[in-house]
């Protein structure tokens, strides 16, 4: 079975209590969206779990294609709000993913002025300080 047929839960091995201690919408969200096969996953979905750095392993390299197709797709909070979430992930992350990095960099680099009309200049710029603190501190 391919790992896009597997739920975050199965292929981390790592099955969550279906009892709930702090029920907010966003626990249970993240404790409902485990258990989705990732192919299923919706925009929003992958961008909650994401920024919440669950599955992100399994997670980043779907999101990145996901951003090739349009640099700004949204969840429910607003245009470009995945590429937001994949850029919050840790340095640490990056450095173990070099090839997803570089794919990420250029594709901000490709759609800079997309970016820029879209988003405004000050967002892209906060971007690109994203990007390049990013890069400075990758081993």
């Amino acid at each position: 079975m391919s790992n896009l047929n597997k739920s975050i839960e199965q292929l981390e091995n790592d099955y969550w209590k279906d009892e709930i201690d702090f029920p907010s919408n966003l626990v249970i969200n993240c404790h409902k969206y485990r258990k989705i096969p990732i192919k299923e996953l919706t925009i929003e979905q992958l961008r909650l779990l994401i920024s919440q750095k669950i599955g992100i392993e399994y997670l980043t390299g779907i999101a990145i294609k996901k951003l090739e197709l349009n640099i700004l797709t949204e969840g429910d909070l607003y245009e470009g709000d995945l590429l937001q979430a994949v850029l919050g992930l840790p340095i640490e992350f990056w450095n173990g993913k070099p090839t997803e990095f570089r794919t990420l960099q250029n594709l901000v680099e490709r759609n800079s002025e997309l970016i820029i009309t879209e988003l405004g200049e000050k967002k892209f710029d906060r971007i690109k300080e994203k990007i390049k603190a990013s890069a400075q501190h990758r081993v």
